[in-house]
């Protein structure tokens, strides 16, 4: 897997087709060449969701690939069981406004699966899995919000606030996504921003 990483989200816009020109080079491919785009579909930042699902949709009316649109949380939970072998984690990032974005996954067949709905919700909404089996927290919400959910942390086997996600976690949900006939066409692969639009421009 090659990948490139944008440090600062101010430089998004100009960096990505420079890095996806990159990318094809050293593979030795042309767009045309892919079976499908993956993105990450939310949510997470208004802007950032807006920058990733513009390009995505560029490229796929471009040359005709069907896109995968993947759920950012649960890429993070995908890359928290490839690097901490962690099969069970509440994901939750920080949403600004006082809110967090949050869902429970685990692990079957080395793939994440969401137990229950994404939500935005404030920090004392949070609840964990089965208290019973070990379960891992990650994400900047557990960063942002230390204190408010100082409780919840305390139950988990590992916490990691510091984790981000990666695009290479996309690829193995896209994967399963592709083969089950899941892909969508431009008109049908949205973001989910959970928030409404209109909180965002206030």
């Amino acid at each position: 897997v090659s990948e490139r990483t944008i440090s600062s989200p101010r430089e998004q816009t100009d960096s990505v087709l420079p890095h996806v020109q990159d990318l094809l080079a050293v593979a030795g491919l042309e767009l045309g060449d892919l079976d499908g785009i993956a993105f990450g579909r939310g949510p997470g930042s208004f802007t950032g969701l807006r920058v990733a699902t513009s390009v995505a949709h560029g490229f796929g009316l471009a040359v005709g690939l069907p896109l995968l649109p993947i759920s950012s949380l649960a890429g993070l939970a995908q890359g928290i069981w490839r690097c901490h072998g962690l099969d069970r984690c509440v994901v939750c990032v920080d949403a600004r406004m006082g809110e967090v974005f949050w869902a429970m996954f685990e692990v079957r067949d080395g793939l994440v699966k969401p137990r229950g709905a994404e939500q935005l919700s404030a920090p004392a909404a949070l609840r964990s899995q089965d208290p019973e089996r070990p379960w891992a927290a990650a994400g900047s919400g557990f960063a942002a919000y230390a204190d408010e959910l100082a409780k919840l942390t305390s139950a988990a086997e590992t916490v990691l606030p510091e984790v981000w996600p990666a695009a290479r976690d996309l690829f193995p949900l896209a994967l399963e996504a592709l083969d089950q006939g899941q892909a969508r066409s431009v008109e049908n692969a949205l973001p989910v921003y959970l928030r409404p639009e209109t909180a965002w421009r206030r």
